[in-house]
C-alpha cells in the first residue's frame, strides 16, 4: 500500500493527485499545481510567456493554458478508489492460515473462519451461514447472553464475596475480644506472670494469621474474578453497538470465550468456621 500510495503522488506537492492533468510529456501532475507553475512563469516574464516546461523531465511543451491540458481520467479513478479502500475498514485475517480473510461463519462452532479452514482445515463438514445471517443472529443472541451474564455476576460471586468477608470480620472481632480479655486479665498480675502473658497472645497473632490465610486466598481470587467480570462488561459496553458485521461477530466470539472462562473458574468455599479455638478462655487456668 505505501508503494501504492507513493505511486499515485503529485511531484510538485508530494500529495495524492487532485484532478490529475497531463503532459504531452505523460507526466501527470495536480490541476491546482499546474496553474501556479503556469502563473508564474507568465508573473515572473517581463516581455513575453517563456515556454512552459515539464516539471519533471523539463521537456518544454506548447501549452497556453490549464484548459488546454487533457485530464488523466484513469488515474483519477484509480486515486478514487485507493482513497476508498484507505477508508473502509480492514478485514480480520485468520491466524491459522496466513493472510486470508475471516469472511465466512462456522454455525457449528460459532465463529468467524476462512476459506481454508471451511474446506480442508477443523471446520470441514460443519454448517456454514453468510456473514450477514450471522450479524442478524448474534445481534439478538446478545441481548440474552450479556443478561444471564450479567445475572450470575451479581449473584453467587458477590454472595460468596460478602459470606467469605463477613466470616472473617466475625472471628477477627472475636479474636480482639478474647485478647482484650487476656489483656486485662494478665495486667493485674505480677511481673512473674509476664513472659507467661506474651506467650499466649502470641498464640492469639497465631491464630489470627491462621485465620488471614484461611479467608485471604478465597478473597482474593473472588476479587480477581471479580476483576475478570467488570473486563467483561467493559468489553460488551465497547462493541455492543457496533454495526460492521465482521468486527462484531469477532468481539463477540471474544466476548463468548471471556464469559465461558469465567463460569468455570470454581468460586472458593465460603463456609470456613467463624470461631476461634480460643473463644472460651478460662481465667482459673
Amino acid at each position: 500500500m505505501e508503494l501504492l500510495e507513493e505511486a499515485l503522488m503529485c511531484p510538485v506537492c508530494c500529495s495524492l493527485f487532485d484532478d490529475p492533468q497531463v503532459l504531452p510529456c505523460s507526466h501527470n501532475f495536480c490541476k491546482k499545481c499546474l496553474e501556479g507553475i503556469l502563473e508564474g512563469s507568465v508573473r515572473n516574464s517581463l516581455w513575453r510567456p517563456a515556454p512552459f516546461k515539464c516539471p519533471t523531465c523539463c521537456k518544454e511543451t506548447s501549452a497556453t493554458g490549464i484548459n488546454s491540458l487533457q485530464v488523466n481520467y484513469s488515474l483519477k479513478g484509480i486515486v478514487e478508489k485507493y482513497n476508498n479502500i484507505k477508508i473502509s475498514p480492514k478485514m480480520p485475517v485468520c491466524k491459522g492460515h496466513l493472510g486470508q480473510p475471516l469472511n465466512i461463519f462456522c454455525l457449528t462452532d460459532m465463529q468467524l473462519i476462512c476459506g481454508i479452514c471451511a474446506t480442508r482445515g477443523e471446520h470441514t463438514k460443519h454448517v456454514f451461514c453468510s456473514i450477514e445471517d450471522a450479524y442478524a443472529q448474534e445481534r439478538d443472541a446478545f441481548e440474552s447472553l450479556f443478561q444471564s451474564f450479567e445475572t450470575w455476576c451479581r449473584g453467587d460471586a458477590l454472595s460468596c464475596l460478602d459470606t467469605l468477608e463477613t466470616n472473617k470480620r466475625k472471628s477477627l472481632q472475636l479474636l480482639t475480644k478474647d485478647s482484650d480479655k487476656v489483656k486485662e486479665f494478665f495486667e493485674k498480675l505480677q511481673y512473674t506472670l509476664d513472659q507467661k502473658k506474651n506467650e499466649i497472645l502470641s498464640d492469639f497473632e497465631t491464630m489470627k494469621l491462621a485465620v488471614m490465610q484461611a479467608y485471604d486466598p478465597g478473597i482474593n481470587k473472588l476479587n480477581t474474578i471479580l476483576q475478570e467480570q467488570r473486563m467483561a462488561f467493559n468489553i460488551a459496553e465497547a462493541f455492543k453497538d457496533v454495526s460492521e458485521p465482521i468486527v462484531f461477530l469477532q468481539q463477540m466470539q471474544e466476548f463468548r470465550e471471556k464469559i465461558k472462562v469465567i463460569k468455570e473458574t470454581p468460586l472458593p468455599l465460603s463456609n470456613l468456621p467463624a470461631s476461634p479455638l480460643m473463644k472460651n478462655f478460662d481465667t482459673s487456668q
